[in-house]
């Protein structure tokens, strides 16, 4: 039993020390009508270097599928806002809106961002849903901006539907301290209210 506990306890502080090693990430992802990107990790202190290409497989499939949905269905039964409207009701909580702005701002000086750039053009099709997201939008973009490297610029299109993303940048992060910050806010009293309230309708 002992040796058991011994092997986990080594096992454990090598993953600490794996996830304690800096990570460099560099990033080009843009979407207008497909979602193309490529993300490039350099670990290892560059010993290891990998890179992963973003296709839009997954997305065409669900455009496909919605086009399908909209022929057959009326567009008072179609409930395939619903998620979006939910979420912008759980980002209309004042606490847990204020976590999540502290949760992005700690992530950016976490990651240690450089050379970031990020534009986007974002609209729900509805300018009155449009404007609560943008409630939120806005104030993000500002907070983001402020940040010393950091480019953004985000519009509302309130009277189209659009989601256009394009955003290029630089990481150089410590894998154990991103972990950290996520763990702090999934499990802060904020998100645990605001999930339990997500949940409940």
């Amino acid at each position: 039993m002992d040796t058991i506990v011994v092997g986990i306890l080594i096992l454990f502080g090598l993953l600490i020390l794996l996830l304690a090693i800096p990570l460099d990430l560099t990033f080009n992802i843009n979407r207008v009508n497909q979602l193309q990107g490529q993300l490039m990790f350099l670990w290892l202190f560059g010993l290891v270097r990998f890179k992963v290409s973003i296709p839009d497989n997954v997305l065409t499939n669900n455009r496909k599928y919605n086009l399908k949905r909209s022929k057959t269905k009326k567009p008072k039964q179609d409930k395939g806002n619903l998620p979006s409207l939910r979420s912008i009701n759980l980002l209309q909580q004042p606490d847990f809106r204020r976590r999540l702005y502290k949760f992005i701002k700690d992530l950016l000086h976490a990651a240690n961002a450089h050379e970031l750039t990020f534009k986007a053009r974002i609209g729900l099709g509805d300018p009155a849903d449009t404007g609560q997201l943008w409630a939120f939008m806005g104030p993000l973009a500002a907070l983001v901006a402020n940040y010393h490297t950091a480019r953004v610029s985000i519009e509302p299109e309130f009277m189209d539907s659009i989601f256009e993303i394009h955003s290029h940048g630089k990481f150089h992060l410590v894998p154990l301290k991103i972990i950290t910050v996520v763990i702090a806010f999934v499990f802060s009293p904020q998100s645990i209210h605001a999930w339990r309230s997500l949940r409940t309708g």
